[in-house]
């Protein structure tokens, strides 16, 4: 029997059919700004090159996780909270009528772009029409495209679509908007460097240079007096061990990076020291860690290797000896984000992944494939399962877990090895491989989002995806399946929590059956920060919003720091 779907979950999935009711927003103050530049590293980049167009999952901006302080998005979710209604940030609302094909938004009136160049609807239509026009802007945002885009007023937005996309308020409301005034005239959107943004976010461009960059109040924000950061910094450095002694002695107040030992090499460092929590695993979870299979790759285009492969690994062994107990073993084959998404779980499908691997059960099922074991080797038609598992060397954490991974599975009976990306800005070529299917197998991160519903587009939607030697924007392995098609497309058109129900329990039963992506762990949302110069920090007793820096939270967690009197 599965067990029911919280209804205030299922409310902020399908937004009621109705208004997204009001929330916290950044709001005009009295205090002047007071504080301390504050310093933020997300990931490490030795080198950084003068392109902040949002767009590009290789641009500085995106990969340092500044891009909604200029570019500002209509609202923003907390995935911590996922009944809690979203941020307002550019819009202070959106209606869904004709059955979930048509979002009606409503903006802010007085806002002005970093230039003083008035905002309005049109800016919110000229950039959904850009996506529509150039696919390749949808590389990693995974927007839907609308069929009709049209600003009826200067404070209203109407999107229509093919069918229903209840369950895409969470990437529509998220995409950041840019100005027409300045993008009309760029030429081809996808390969603009925007090297001096012109935004209407807290943020502006100060300094930049090749080992990191600047950003200062934008004194056009419609809300600046409440800003209290009155600088952010974005240093470069090269490789996460560089970043644990700056992270550990307050050199960078908010950091986004594993770290090995956190009791004594970074909370034990300093009493300003703060993670989500102070016991294992200290990070908040949004996503699931998996390993993504190429299925256009054989033998990993057969679903029974895959399953076989899930169970033979000690998922216990890379939490502990990989992630240094920052990440929790995943339990089921399910592949959600667990306890948070228990509701969602059929209850046939809780905790049958064994911590340390079945490798009996991953015997049972290459047997009955056809399978045979020649010298210590599964073989069918004299080839051994052979494939390498691609990781970034610069990721320390995923590269430990990819050497244990290689030592599992070739001790159950596969040919693996490790295929280390050396270099690349924030493991930039490791992540163009990836969304162009270069890879037999990577171990890679789930997307977040406020139900499984999201873990599952990302690993399924074919839709996404993208032939080989093209960047997709999900749906990595080219998994496709019509089943996994037909379940979320009901998804998106469900209006009832049992719609919901169903739908999910359809797409967990694939993914149990069929793995396009082995669920690992349940993802650290990496975020380490000072409490010396600043509070208002998330935390799990205060959730706000997610604690990482990353796109779009760091955003609202800027909008709710307050300066240590």
């Amino acid at each position: 029997m599965n067990r029911k779907i919280a209804g205030g979950v299922v409310a902020a999935a399908v937004l009621a059919l109705g208004a997204a009711a009001c929330s916290s927003s950044p709001s005009s103050s009295s205090t002047t700004t007071s504080g301390k530049p504050l310093t933020i590293v997300t990931t490490a980049m030795s080198t950084m090159v003068d392109n902040f167009n949002p767009f590009d999952p290789t641009s500085t901006g995106y990969l340092t996780h500044s891009v909604n302080l200029y570019d500002e998005p209509l609202m923003v979710y907390n995935t911590q909270n996922t009944a809690e209604q979203p941020v307002h940030e550019l819009a202070t609302g959106a209606v869904w009528s004709n059955g979930g094909r048509t979002l009606t938004i409503t903006t802010r009136s007085g806002v002005k772009w970093s230039d003083g160049k008035p905002f309005s609807a049109s800016d919110v239509a000229f950039t959904f029409s850009l996506i529509k026009k150039y696919s390749a802007l949808n590389a990693n945002w995974t927007i839907p495209i609308p069929t009709s885009v049209k600003a009826t007023s200067a404070t209203t937005t109407v999107l229509t679509f093919a069918q229903p996309e209840l369950a895409s308020a969470y990437y529509i409301l998220q995409t950041p908007i840019v100005p027409e005034h300045i993008w009309k005239s760029v030429g081809n959107p996808a390969k603009y460097t925007d090297p001096n943004p012109v935004g209407t976010g807290p943020y502006v461009l100060d300094h930049f240079s090749s080992t990191g960059y600047t950003m200062k109040l934008n004194p056009d924000y419609y809300a600046a007096s409440s800003i209290k950061v009155p600088e952010v910094s974005f240093p470069g450095y090269a490789g996460n061990a560089n970043l644990l002694p700056p992270c550990s002695d307050g050199t960078i107040d908010w950091c986004g990076i594993s770290i090995y030992g956190v009791p004594q090499d970074y909370l034990a460092k300093s009493s300003d020291n703060k993670t989500w929590i102070t016991s294992a695993p200290y990070f908040s979870d949004n996503n699931v860690v998996g390993l993504w299979f190429n299925t256009t790759y054989a033998p990993l285009n057969d679903p029974a290797v895959r399953q076989a492969i899930s169970y033979a690994i000690n998922r216990q062994q890379l939490a502990t000896d990989g992630e240094s107990n920052d990440e929790p073993a995943a339990t089921s084959t399910a592949g959600m984000i667990l306890p948070a998404q228990d509701s969602y779980l059929p209850s046939s499908l809780a905790n049958n992944l064994s911590a340390t691997g079945n490798t009996a059960k991953a015997d049972s099922i290459l047997t009955q494939d056809g399978y045979t074991e020649v010298n210590g080797k599964w073989t069918k038609n004299g080839q051994e399962i052979t494939f390498n598992i691609q990781v970034p060397v610069q990721y320390s954490d995923y590269y430990a877990d990819a050497q244990l991974l290689v030592k599992q599975l070739n001790s159950a009976g596969f040919n693996t090895s490790v295929d280390g990306i050396p270099g690349g800005n924030g493991g930039t070529i490791w992540g163009e491989n990836v969304e162009k299917g270069d890879f037999q197998t990577a171990i890679h991160w789930g997307n977040q989002g406020l139900t499984p519903y999201f873990t599952y587009n990302n690993w399924m939607n074919y839709s996404l995806s993208a032939p080989l030697g093209t960047e997709a924007g999900g749906d990595y392995g080219r998994f496709n399946d019509p089943a996994a098609q037909q379940a979320l497309n009901a998804y998106q058109a469900a209006t009832t929590p049992a719609q919901l129900s169903a739908a999910i329990t359809a797409l967990a039963n694939i993914e149990t059956t069929q793995v396009p992506v082995a669920p690992l762990l349940y993802g650290a949302s990496w975020a380490e920060f000072s409490t010396r110069d600043y509070t208002g920090w998330p935390s799990k007793a205060n959730p706000y919003m997610d604690p990482g820096p990353n796109i779009p939270e760091m955003l609202v967690v800027l909008q709710n720091l307050k300066p240590v009197s």
